[in-house]
């Protein structure tokens, strides 16, 4: 992967630092959404257990445990698991419902 170059940038005062740390965070984003896999096809549906980490935002154990109680359907090709997209979709909405009741409940 090629690195991106760094321009040396003379601060003069706070405000000139934080506005060129603002733009270089900017940057690092837009090459970091830039260089994100392309979401799974919608024809094919599956995806692979690092991907499902990444969309999820969980752990390698947690969705090992989410398996093993049945929480998040999958399956397993040889060593490889793959869980549907749309199982991911319905466990993200169960949550977001299950904590739009909890914080009603708490009003």
């Amino acid at each position: 992967m090629d690195r991106p170059t760094v321009d040396p940038v003379i601060v003069t005062s706070r405000a000139a630092l934080v506005a060129a740390v603002t733009d270089g965070v900017e940057r690092a984003l837009r090459r970091a959404e830039d260089a994100a896999p392309a979401p799974p096809a919608d024809g094919f549906g599956w995806v692979t257990n690092k991907e499902a980490m990444r969309l999820l935002g969980l752990s390698k154990p947690t969705l090992a445990r989410y398996r093993a109680d049945g929480t998040l359907p999958f399956s397993k090709v040889g060593s490889s698991v793959f869980y549907r997209v749309a199982d991911l979709q319905a466990l993200l909405d169960g949550r977001r419902a299950d904590g739009a009741r909890a914080g009603r409940s708490a009003a």
